[in-house]
């Protein structure tokens, strides 16, 4: 939370100002009317009414503007449930989840462009003494496909009267405030391991028909595919070619290990008898499935129950052997799709015809982040990142990027679990962390603070000792933190 408050700070500033307009109407920077805010407590509660204007808002048809209330005097917070507006494509697919959607949003939208629209908001939470001077701060995010955040902006639009009544407290609280209860957690960033900096030539592959590895150059896109391995052996320097064969993952796991090597070592052999000498060394690899590649259609295409199928993927306690069985049995619907759409095209062999990856400079990636994103690699990617201060805003933003371009990434989505800690949005942090290893020491000191915010204090102690043993420095503090706070509560 520490860097939301550094924003409710700076709004603070202008707040006495915006609370006196409040009543007229603030303009969010994204165009939303906001008025008619009553900021009220009743019956030990404090009750946040508004409106929403929507009428200027142009919203893209596969974009959503999920807008949350939260109350802070800068030490203390509370998220109130969000408001999402839908443009037309994003509210199709909100509408097959519906049962799962509504659980957390207060109120849902469908935008219609250039039409007037006015949302009534009204919710409330449990008043608590801090909430008395205390901002409402209204943070929007923009965001695309699965529901992540690409951009956020925060803006206080009122306050509550400092001469509120504050209910008293009938039961016995401690005289002084723990300063556990004032401290914040401590998150542990994780960097993606070091890539290869030798890349592949093009996308080229060889396919075979189901349960063969015969070479069929009129099979699917083999005939387009072979001109283009030729081009690339054509091209100067090249010393290596690596080729990697694959099964689709239906087949039996042993049958599966040895169907895969034997479409490597065809292609090996095509290779040899079509003008690729002994000069270029060719290097032969297989494997039973390609999971990473089914990761990657499932994060590029929306089907339902996308983050549970990956669950199961980077499940380390399933076997191999038994993860397609896994799916099937559990997401039926799913695989039957995967099965007719995605498998034809795991049944191939890889070839990368080795260059040198172009090493950018750190402006250069930070120009590329919006001119050229799908050139950068994740490595590129945290190399802009590192040159700002953890929790900046800036910081941020890169962090939010990187979950945006590589939603499969473990690395990326501990980070932006993270981030949206930070920001107080427990619930989002927990969707970015199903499915991350278990055994990933960063993700275990993020679910472990995850945990004491639930109020999970022993599950919480279990996870950032395990961090600890893992050499997650973080865990450490984290764990003199949360003793701090359960010896508070047992005073």
């Amino acid at each position: 939370m520490k860097q939301i408050y550094k924003y409710l700070f700076a709004a603070g500033v202008v707040c006495c100002a915006v609370a006196s307009a409040a009543a007229q109407g603030v303009v969010t920077t994204n165009g939303v009317m906001v008025r008619d805010i009553t900021l009220a407590p009743h019956d030990g509660r404090m009750n946040v009414d508004m409106l929403f204007d929507v009428s200027d808002l142009r919203l893209r048809s596969n974009y959503s503007l999920q807008i949350t209330p939260i109350l802070s005097n800068g030490q203390e917070m509370v998220q109130l449930p969000p408001v999402v507006i839908d443009g037309r494509r994003r509210s199709i697919v909100h509408q097959r989840h519906e049962s799962e959607m509504y659980e957390s949003i207060k109120t849902y939208v469908r935008r219609y462009n250039n039409k007037d629209q006015v949302v009534e908001y009204d919710a409330d939470v449990p008043m608590e003494s801090w909430m008395e001077g205390s901002e409402l701060v209204l943070r929007e995010e923009w965001c695309s496909c699965h529901d992540l955040p690409i951009s956020e902006e925060l803006m206080a639009v009122a306050q509550v009267p400092k001469s509120t009544p504050v209910p008293v407290q009938t039961d016995l609280q401690p005289t002084t405030t723990p300063s556990a209860i004032m401290s914040l957690p401590r998150m542990a960033y994780a960097m993606p391991k070091s890539e290869d900096k030798s890349v592949s030539q093009g996308d080229l592959d060889i396919y075979f028909a189901v349960n063969k590895s015969d070479i069929v150059t009129s099979f699917m896109d083999n005939s387009a595919e072979i001109k283009d391995i030729a081009a690339a052996v054509e091209q100067s320097g090249v010393k290596q070619i690596h080729l990697m064969g694959y099964a689709s993952p239906e087949g039996p796991y042993e049958f599966n290990k040895a169907l895969a090597a034997r479409r490597a070592e065809a292609v090996k052999s095509f290779l040899r008898g079509h003008g690729v000498g002994d000069s270029v060394d060719i290097a032969v690899d297989s494997s039973p499935a390609n999971w990473d590649e089914v990761k990657r259609m499932l994060g590029e295409t929306f089907i339902e129950n996308w983050r549970g199928i990956v669950a199961i993927i980077d499940d380390p306690a399933i076997a191999l052997a038994d993860k397609n069985n896994a799916i099937r049995a559990k997401y039926p619907v799913e695989y039957d799709f995967m099965l007719r759409t995605w498998y034809p095209r795991l049944r191939v062999t890889e070839i990368a015809v080795e260059g040198s990856k172009p090493k950018y400079t750190v402006e250069q990636a930070k120009s590329m982040m919006q001119s050229a994103p799908s050139q950068l690699t994740l490595d590129d990617i945290y190399m802009v990142a590192l040159t700002y201060e953890k929790g900046s805003r800036e910081w941020d933003e890169v962090i939010l990027f990187a979950v945006e371009r590589f939603p499969l990434s473990p690395e990326a989505r501990v980070n932006a679990a993270n981030v949206a800690m930070a920001g107080g949005d427990y619930e989002r942090a927990a969707e970015y962390l199903q499915g991350v290893p278990s055994s990933m020491p960063e993700a275990i000191n993020s679910r472990g603070i995850l945990a004491m915010s639930q109020g999970n204090y022993s599950e919480a102690m279990t996870l950032f000792q395990q961090a600890e043993r893992d050499g997650v420095s973080e865990a450490t503090y984290n764990i003199g933190l949360l003793k701090e706070l359960m010896n508070a509560q047992e005073q």
